[in-house]
């Protein structure tokens, strides 16, 4: 199994886990710019004690749910499609091919309403008709919250 990206929290890491009986390497020969150095390997330690301490993926979980519940009111409330996901790895059917011209706005326009001045909002529109969320693992209600009165306003302006 090959570990990347969130391992690092940001930081380039990443890792090969294989047991013995499967393992083509011997140790020290799978090297790279993301592995091996002591800086790498402390912040991957610091990552693992973080979501490994009590409490912490259960709020995830429940991040996730919140998220879920926001996102499917707004489907409900706008006429969208649909939204799917799993946990914090969500994403919203617009039921449009609108989703480029929705992230456009909520980067360079939204900064002209109120509470969002000199601000913009980072959407990703993997498709042309869906909007892909993927926040923090410590995101909050509050963020959540933010973002999804962003993406309203930027839905509401090019629908």
């Amino acid at each position: 199994m090959t570990l990347g990206k969130g391992l690092g929290a940001g930081v380039p890491l990443a890792a090969l886990c294989a047991t013995e009986a499967v393992s083509v390497f011997e140790h020290g020969e799978q090297g790279g710019t993301f592995n091996g150095s002591p800086l790498m390997t402390a912040v991957g330690a610091v990552v693992l004690e973080r979501i490994l301490a009590p409490g912490f993926l259960e709020g995830v979980a429940e991040s996730g749910r919140y998220l879920s519940d926001r996102l499917t009111a707004m489907v409900d409330q706008l006429g969208l499609s649909h939204e799917r996901g799993w946990g914090l790895l969500r994403a919203l059917d617009l039921g449009a091919e609108v989703a480029p011209a929705v992230v456009a706005y909520a980067r360079d326009m939204l900064a002209k309403h109120p509470g969002w001045e000199n601000q913009g909002l980072l959407l990703n529109a993997p498709r042309p008709d869906v909007i892909r969320f993927m926040p923090a693992l410590n995101v909050t209600r509050d963020e959540i919250d933010q973002m999804l009165g962003g993406l309203r306003l930027a839905i509401e302006a090019v629908r």
